[in-house]
């Protein structure tokens, strides 16, 4: 068995990362919202490493019977002796630096109509955007082992890392949990050097120790998990997404915010363009043009489902997008009686909004292992984007006060390449009419 196989030596790697969006890891404790974040005996968040190493067996695609993966497997086959295999990856918890600010976010659950269900309010503490961490990897080197192919696969985690395809926590198809890689620091321990190894778990040894982040990043010739869209969009006004958890001192309503900078959340963006996405399926089916499947579940493959003890995730992840270049707007709002032309009384309210700022919508679609669905997909998710693009679909609340309203600031970019957006549109309507069945 490979459990009896002579350890050559061990390589521990030392992994600075900078969270890019909230992070959501809950303890199961509700005591000062509903899904407090996990923390240590000093009150220190951190992450821990059984749920780092999960999130990176996912990205690989592995299962744990899986003989081929260098992170181990569990042993079925009695007669044959397999007991299985330990991992070779040890992945410590992760930790972070300095710095943090932890908030809550509001959640809640609208219906068509915009319009909250009754009991679907919930709130969750988070970590914010551009906290910094660090964790430990440590390779366990064996004589029977491939030592380029455990090479190749953890070049792959990086740079699903950096690439955001491998995310943690709550949330993570609605733009939390992304985080990028800073440094990662290598050494190598054998027989020439063991005595060294004591050290290697200290955080002060690594000071000194040369970054080679950008070659674990190189030479990867794996492709990509996911199909990456950015959709880049200026503001045409104002925009309304309020953060309900307001501070002393503060307006009655304010945008939301992360890090001190304006957001509109994956989730904001993600029930706009479903929507919009539910209405195209439905002009098509009006127009005669025949649906791969039934309404309902196309949305369902697309942007994933709950329905009692079954649930898929969502095929479509949407991240957070930070406004930049936006200007704060406070004003004073109140009712009015259409009947008397008066003010209502108990209507008045401070509200604080952005105007005019610049984003980048980064979208992501998985490779799916039926093509044809990615193509639908894609398709009709481009074509939601275009009306986002001429201020067709609006965005948060108040859209009809004009906020939320974008315009196009560049070209749609999809995986590097530009303007090629159409023809992935007249690829989906093409296959309809000529694969699909009537729903």
């Amino acid at each position: 068995m490979a459990e009896n196989c002579k350890v050559i030596k061990r390589e521990v790697l030392y992994v600075q990362v900078q969270l890019t969006s909230p992070l959501s890891v809950s303890s199961g404790d509700n005591e000062w919202t509903d899904s407090d974040v996990l923390r240590d005996a000093d009150g220190n968040p951190f992450v821990i490493g059984s749920s780092l190493a999960g999130a990176m067996r996912a990205y690989l695609g592995k299962k744990k019977d899986d003989k081929e993966c260098f992170m181990g497997f569990t042993g079925k086959d009695a007669d044959a002796n397999d007991d299985g295999k330990m991992s070779s990856l040890f992945v410590s918890d992760m930790c972070f630096d300095g710095k943090y600010i932890s908030g809550v976010r509001d959640g809640v659950e609208l219906n068509g109509s915009k319009v909250a269900v009754d009991g679907s309010k919930f709130d969750m503490e988070i970590i914010e955007a551009m906290a910094t961490a660090h964790f430990y990897m440590e390779l366990t080197i064996r004589e029977q082992d491939d030592e380029q192919q455990i090479h190749n696969e953890l070049k792959q985690i990086f740079r699903g890392i950096d690439e955001g395809e491998i995310c943690l926590g709550g949330k993570k198809t609605r733009g939390f949990g992304r985080f990028r890689l800073l440094s990662v620091k290598h050494q190598t321990y054998d027989k020439t050097n063991f005595l060294e190894y004591a050290q290697s778990y200290k955080k002060d040894s690594w000071k000194m120790k040369p970054d080679c982040r950008n070659q674990w990043l190189a030479d990867s010739e794996i492709p990509s998990k996911m199909v990456h869209i950015d959709v880049p969009l200026k503001m045409r006004g104002g925009i309304s997404i309020r953060r309900y958890a307001s501070q002393k001192g503060e307006p009655d309503f304010v945008h939301i915010t992360d890090h001190g900078v304006p957001i509109i959340p994956g989730s904001s963006l993600a029930g706009a363009l479903r929507h919009r996405i539910v209405t195209i399926l439905w002009d098509m089916k009006m127009a005669g043009i025949k649906l791969p499947e039934n309404i309902n579940k196309m949305v369902d493959i697309a942007f994933g489902y709950v329905h009692g003890d079954n649930a898929c995730a969502s095929n479509i992840i949407i991240g957070e997008t930070e406004i930049k270049n936006a200007r704060p707007l406070t004003m004073v709002r109140t009712g009015v009686s259409r009947f008397e032309s008066a003010v209502k009384q108990g209507t008045l309210y401070k509200e604080k909004t952005y105007v005019d700022g610049n984003l980048n919508i980064h979208i992501m679609v998985r490779k799916s292992e039926h093509p044809a669905d990615e193509k639908w997909i894609l398709g009709l998710l481009l074509l939601a984007i275009k009306d986002l693009q001429n201020g067709l679909l609006a965005v948060g609340g108040q859209t009809a006060i004009g906020r939320g309203i974008f315009e196009k600031q560049g070209p749609i970019v999809i995986d590097g390449k530009e303007g090629i957006e159409d023809a992935v549109i007249g690829e989906l309507l093409k296959n309809m009419v000529e694969k699909g069945e009537v729903c």
